[in-house]
């Protein structure tokens, strides 16, 4: 019986301090993403960010389109829909030329931290912009 409540208290002292000092309650998304950010900047190319940031679940081709207005063509860039991403066929399409325009990819780290970053036809940085997230809904201050 001393060995039963012993083993018992064995494991709840193991669980208790991988709990503690197992990172969870170190863990924090919001600072995380922050010094992440910290580290992108344009010229950067698509291998060095992604080698920083990890792989994205989603990224969108950004798209040409022409319009005819009274005679002129007005041409505009938006980002087309959403692809899975695999980094062997993103590094390919870029080898292609296949995203001519470029592309965009939104990192989400917490509910008040996000990013997107839009990459040129080669893959360089060009931009780097703040994305919606749930604390701009509903207006809440930034951590």
């Amino acid at each position: 019986m001393k060995f039963l409540f012993g083993m018992i208290f064995l494991i709840a002292l193991v669980i208790g301090g991988m709990y503690q000092f197992g990172g969870y309650f170190n863990f924090d998304a919001t600072q995380q993403g922050k010094d992440i950010r910290a580290k992108l900047g344009p010229g950067m190319t698509h291998k060095q960010v992604f080698d920083i940031t990890g792989n994205p679940r989603k990224y969108q081709v950004i798209q040409r389109k022409v319009k005819k207005f009274g005679g002129q063509e007005i041409e505009s860039f938006k980002p087309g829909p959403k692809n899975t991403f695999k980094r062997e066929r993103y590094d390919e399409r870029i080898a292609e030329n296949s995203m001519p325009h470029g592309s965009m990819v939104t990192f989400h780290y917490s509910d008040s931290q996000a990013f997107t970053i839009t990459f040129d036809g080669t893959g360089t940085v060009t931009y780097i912009a703040k994305a919606a997230t749930m604390s701009d809904f509903f207006q809440m201050p930034e951590d």
